[in-house]
């Protein structure tokens, strides 16, 4: 039998604990919900008609009149065409966010900035990052050269009048609309290559990209969650923005997954916890690969209206759902 002052010790862990999520939840309900969401595919691997595919991400996100750019794409002038040719007007864009520095999301943004500032000299005033993406970067195998490109150009988007935000944590950018910055890997996923090196917090180590972050939008559903890559992991992704920004099950996952070269029982596994995290509409594509697609859509017990593969065109709005283009309908 527990003693006295064991079992108020007990008690108070208790009421600790209860008060601690009564007080989570509670903060959550006060913050700001969209009403008005559509998401519009860039860039990605799949294409039809006369859109571009590319191995890169892209994509418009339109949130209560506000318009933010999601990666801006692998080479120069592929968010600009498949703009044009989807007739998608990127001069409101005010913001865009990167969520890591790899060159298959970053290239686009240069020329995207001078090709939209002749209608709109105002737009894309601020490009929203986490910490570490500015870091320096090295070849694993021990060549010196200077591999992360977006040091290099600092000083041209400088020129331009951008101005990079850093964020080391959950930051709200537009009422309802988060970066998560940088993710906790509670989970030990490994979405990341062997090929480089980072320098982190001086020593260099394995780059395990610690800037990968989302793009989150609180709705009323729960959270549209848009990942670049999803070095963190897909499942610490998710994890973390439940923890800091919107808990419950999560209305859309989109964008890269980073799980192409997965194997049966990581895929198992993620699957597993992406049911169990509730994601109740997904459209990933880019990095995810199409079997890996598959088997979550198999494994959530989706279907071919809540689950397909984003492709160039591809929308998701909110209160709809996803809008498929002909190849992955």
């Amino acid at each position: 039998m527990k003693s006295v002052p064991a079992r108020i010790h007990h008690l108070v862990f208790l009421v600790s604990v209860i008060a601690a999520s009564f007080f989570s939840a509670n903060v959550f309900a006060q913050r700001a919900v969209a009403g008005d969401v559509s998401v519009t595919v860039l860039s990605t691997n799949l294409a039809n008609g006369a859109a571009i595919g590319e191995w890169g991400l892209s994509a418009l996100v339109e949130v209560d009149g506000n318009c933010i750019l999601f990666d801006a794409g692998r080479y120069p002038d592929t968010v600009i065409r498949n703009a044009a040719v989807l007739n998608v007007d990127l001069s409101c864009v005010t913001d865009v966010v990167l969520s890591h520095f790899h060159f298959d999301h970053t290239t686009g943004l240069l020329p995207l900035i001078e090709n939209i500032r002749g209608k709109n000299p105002q737009a894309i005033q601020r490009v929203h990052v986490a910490s570490g993406f500015f870091s320096s970067r090295q070849r694993a195998s021990g060549d010196d050269a200077e591999m992360n490109q977006m040091l290099a150009l600092r000083e041209t988007f400088d020129g331009q009048g951008v101005e990079f935000l850093v964020h080391s944590q959950a930051t709200e950018i537009y009422p309802a609309v988060w970066v998560s910055g940088p993710v906790e890997r509670r989970h030990p996923e490994q979405n990341y290559s062997a090929a480089l090196k980072v320098d982190f917090e001086g020593d260099w180590v394995r780059d395990f990209v610690p800037e990968s972050q989302a793009l989150v939008i609180r709705t009323a559903e729960g959270p549209i969650v848009l990942l670049g890559c999803g070095h963190s992991g897909v499942v610490n992704a998710l994890d973390h923005i439940q923890d800091t920004i919107h808990d419950g099950p999560v209305y859309a996952l989109m964008g890269g997954l980073h799980l192409f070269a997965a194997d049966d029982e990581t895929l198992d596994w993620t699957a597993a916890k992406l049911l169990e995290i509730g994601v109740k509409n997904l459209m990933a594509g880019h990095c995810t690969g199409i079997e890996p697609m598959m088997r979550l859509r198999a494994g959530l017990n989706l279907s071919r209206k809540t689950a397909v593969v984003g492709a160039v065109g591809s929308r998701f709005v909110l209160g709809e759902g996803i809008h498929p283009t002909v190849i992955a309908m």
